[in-house]
């Protein structure tokens, strides 16, 4: 029997599935707190219709290295006051079903609330962050030696309050010895008032081979530094690829001197006094990389970086 088979339930649209479901050898567990009854219990999210109520349990139910996947449900919705989401079991998924407002989302409901990704071999996906409370210290903190960690499609929404007040201090932030981490697809929005926002993706210890892909990262207000910054520790291999990047006043990239990598396709939105001030990582190659300082400014001989020459 497929595996797809296992979860499939009879509903007037028809047959419940769930595409890719084989590519995770390991157990399947469902957090829906949306669902009637959901619940945290041993006994439960084995099926999709007695979901678990929060992530943190069903991660307790996983086994490391195996495969394990969560399958966190349309429309959950699940608050963190001054605790933490702690993924610490090598190897799991958590991916959200759904799109736009169903897609599932995390409330941020204390300054020290967080995502702490601590095991190795983690993927995050599919999941929407609000942040509730004033300067939300950090929303995903991937922590020192979780290597080949992958965070896609993560989106950080404007905060609560709709006035700027409400945010993150940093969406997604490395520690030391994060070997291979990735983030694709991160969405940042905050409110043009904003104070916080420190940065989209923050390099706060020295790792190797970090990919920053596909990302769509706005970072304002008085306090905000670069959307992609990593100015206090120098990392090396740094990867960042086809990313627009808007901030009001900051670099789009900020690393410590001596940091090393490739940037391609990287376009920076800001008001700098000089158009190479976008991009300050002395130690990266920049391959069509353009700064636009006001609209509708267009990229045209904006070109971020001194041109190599036949040496």
């Amino acid at each position: 029997m497929a595996r797809t088979e296992l979860f499939a339930r009879k509903q007037s649209g028809g047959a419940f599935t769930i595409a890719g479901i084989d590519k995770y050898p390991g157990a399947i567990l469902f957090v829906n707190n949306s669902v009637a009854g959901a619940a945290d219990a041993a006994t439960r999210g084995q099926n999709p219709d007695a979901p678990l109520a929060t992530i943190d349990y069903a991660i307790g139910l996983c086994t490391d290295s195996v495969g394990d996947v969560i399958i966190v449900g349309p429309g959950h919705n699940e608050g963190l006051a001054d605790a933490q989401i702690t993924v610490d079991k090598i190897g799991i998924t958590i991916v959200g079903l759904g799109h736009g407002s169903l897609v599932p989302r995390i409330d941020f409901d204390h300054a020290n609330a967080s995502i702490d990704v601590s095991a190795v071999g983690v993927t995050l996906k599919n999941l929407r962050l609000l942040p509730s409370v004033t300067d939300v210290l950090i929303a995903i903190d991937v922590m020192a030696a979780a290597t080949d960690v992958t965070i896609e499609d993560v989106e950080a929404l404007p905060g609560e309050d709709g006035a700027g007040v409400d945010d993150f201090a940093a969406v997604v932030e490395f520690k030391a010895g994060c070997t291979r981490g990735i983030v694709r697809r991160l969405k940042v929005r905050q409110h043009a008032s904003g104070v916080g926002y420190i940065a989209g993706v923050r390099l706060k210890g020295a790792s190797d081979d970090i990919s920053i892909e596909d990302c769509d990262i706005v970072t304002l207000g008085a306090a905000a530094v670069a959307p992609i910054n990593g100015d206090t520790t120098l990392s090396t291999n740094v990867r960042i690829t086809n990313c627009v990047l808007t901030s009001d006043t900051q670099p789009g990239v900020e690393l410590l001197t001596g940091s090393t990598g490739v940037a391609k396709n990287v376009d920076v939105f800001s008001n700098l006094a000089s158009i190479n001030a976008a991009f300050v990582a002395d130690g990266v190659a920049r391959f069509r990389c353009y700064y636009v300082e006001v609209a509708p400014e267009s990229q045209a001989a904006l070109q971020i970086g001194t041109a190599s020459v036949d040496d």
